[in-house]
């Protein structure tokens, strides 16, 4: 290999590690990170890059809440602060090998807590319910549901809001909202149903309750209330069976044997065979009969002995 050629390969060899190493100096960048309340914050990353030399280096903030890169090349520096509990900061840091640049100071604040935010504005609109502020309660809520899109289950605190304003059509246009993006979303859908029975639309009602998966059922009173709602459309056979689910899951759901019992005597009193008449009012006997034995204190007690004594 000629001498020529040698140098010439040196040379490059030079402007390679030389381009590689561009960022490296004899700057420094250092400074002290707090929070709000001016005291040091420990364990804070500090990521300092120079995007233009493909370069970063991290540091940690002491007990101090201090932190230092050296070895750092003169240029405007990209400086991130991250913690988890606190807000990230990005600043730009202009490092100097001629001169010390001063410490940065750099204050972070806590992040916000999404669910507490929630459960304190929840609160604050509850104690607005309590007080009949139905509107402005909504008015949290829909703010709540601005903020955190994500927390669509509050659609339901809307629902309630609208229904009690007075406007039980927008309450169920809320509450499919919810189940729509939530089809496993059991109360609402039980809501759903009561309030869709309550405005008429029985048969999609009964739709919405018979997507219930009945195992995740654990309250007799949803099919009680359900029976009730099919009672007042007059649809007894329908009642009577919400009514024989309670009682088949729930053998101590004392309001089920009342009501139950109830529907049967209203089946026994339309059109048909004796036989059938005679059996309807043999059963609804056995179940108002039940239903003292199960709650003889209920504020209903009273009205089932009196049916009792006429059907003797």
């Amino acid at each position: 290999m000629t001498r020529s050629i040698r140098i010439a390969l040196f040379l490059l060899l030079i402007a390679t590690t030389a381009s590689a190493q561009g960022w490296r100096g004899q700057g420094r960048a250092a400074g002290k990170v707090t929070d709000e309340a001016g005291k040091p914050i420990e364990g804070v990353v500090v990521k300092v890059a120079l995007p233009a030399e493909n370069a970063a280096l991290e540091a940690k903030t002491n007990g101090k809440g201090e932190w230092a890169v050296a070895g750092i090349g003169s240029g405007t520096w990209q400086v991130d602060f991250t913690k988890p509990g606190y807000e990230a900061r990005h600043i730009s840091v202009r490092v100097s090998e001629m001169n010390r640049e001063p410490p940065v100071e750099i204050t972070l604040k806590k992040a916000e807590d999404p669910n507490e935010i929630i459960a304190i504005e929840l609160k604050r609109a509850a104690d607005l319910m309590a007080q009949n502020k139905y509107t402005e309660a909504r008015t949290i809520y829909e703010a709540l549901l601005t903020r955190y899109p994500t927390a669509y289950r509050i659609e339901q605190f809307v629902a309630r809001a609208y229904y009690l304003e007075g406007q039980p059509e927008k309450a169920i246009e809320r509450l499919k909202a919810v189940t729509a993006r939530d089809p496993n979303a059991l109360e609402v859908k039980l809501l759903l149903g009561s309030l869709l029975l309550e405005m008429g639309n029985a048969e999609e009602g009964k739709q919405v309750l018979g997507s219930v998966d009945d195992a995740k059922i654990t309250d007799p009173a949803i099919y009680v209330n359900f029976g009730i709602a099919m009672m007042n459309k007059n649809l007894p056979v329908e009642a009577a069976g919400y009514f024989e689910k309670a009682i088949t899951k729930f053998p101590a759901a004392a309001d089920a044997y009342y009501y139950r019992g109830l529907t049967l005597l209203q089946m026994a009193s339309a059109q048909g065979e004796e036989a059938q008449k005679a059996d309807r009012l043999q059963r609804a006997r056995a179940d108002l009969t039940k239903f003292l034995e199960l709650a003889p204190k209920a504020p209903e007690a009273e009205t089932a002995r009196k049916i009792l004594e006429q059907l003797k």
